[in-house]
């Protein structure tokens, strides 16, 4: 899960966009940007695809998936 976490905080940073200017552009509130980062939350379908149009960055490169169990 660390993965999902340093992806989208680096992809962001990597564009140069605060998570004020993300916000803004996506309608998702600072907070849950916040929590998106920390992964205190995960983010709706609708919402990770917002993420993923305004970064353009594809959804398997901001929230990498695996079925490998722990």
């Amino acid at each position: 899960m660390e993965n999902i976490t340093s992806n989208l905080r680096n992809v962001r940073t990597e564009k140069n966009i605060s998570q004020l200017e993300l916000s803004a552009k996506t309608g998702i509130s600072v907070r849950c940007i916040k929590y998106y980062e920390a992964l205190t939350r995960i983010p709706s379908l609708l919402n990770a695809y917002k993420l993923s149009e305004t970064l353009e960055t594809p959804i398997t490169e901001l929230f990498p998936y695996s079925d490998k169990t722990t």
